[in-house]
């Protein structure tokens, strides 16, 4: 297993805002708790009125996206490591598989593992795995992520 290059998780909302090059109100990420050259943990308290919650729950497009800005976060902190001034952009290229097990509610803190499984001209393969704070998987995907200079 690789070591976790955080020194210590970065909590502060302004900083992760820094780190991706989403904006409010479609920012789906609040921390990184650990990065490592493959792997990141994230996590998301879901604000209540948050752009992607319907009827008191997190949508599925909610999920999704925080998925892919959990990605997105690691790529950000993998920039600022390697001395960028922004982050790059980037979107999702395909979705390989996607399993919602259930919506979470708003104020529910989620946590997200990512992991590069494969790499290649600015397309990446990650498996993302979004869990509750009790520890229940909320959603697992596979997807491809493409970055653009």
């Amino acid at each position: 297993m690789e070591q976790n290059l955080l020194i210590e998780p970065i909590l502060d909302p302004q900083r992760i805002i820094q780190l991706i090059p989403q904006k409010p109100p479609f920012v789906m990420v609040d921390s990184l708790f650990e990065y490592t050259a493959l792997t990141g943990k994230t996590g998301f308290a879901i604000p209540v009125d948050n752009i992607l919650v319907e009827e008191g729950f997190l949508s599925e497009a909610g999920l999704i996206e925080h998925m892919a800005q959990s990605m997105s976060l690691h790529r950000g902190y993998q920039g600022f490591l390697s001395g960028l001034d922004k982050p790059k952009t980037g979107f999702i290229g395909a979705i390989k598989t996607i399993e919602i097990r259930s919506l979470p509610k708003a104020a529910t803190k989620l946590v997200t593992n990512v992991e590069i499984l494969k790499e290649i001209m600015g397309v990446t393969l990650v498996v993302a795995e979004t869990v509750d704070e009790n520890g229940k998987v909320v959603a697992t995907s596979e997807m491809k992520t493409v970055t653009v200079e």
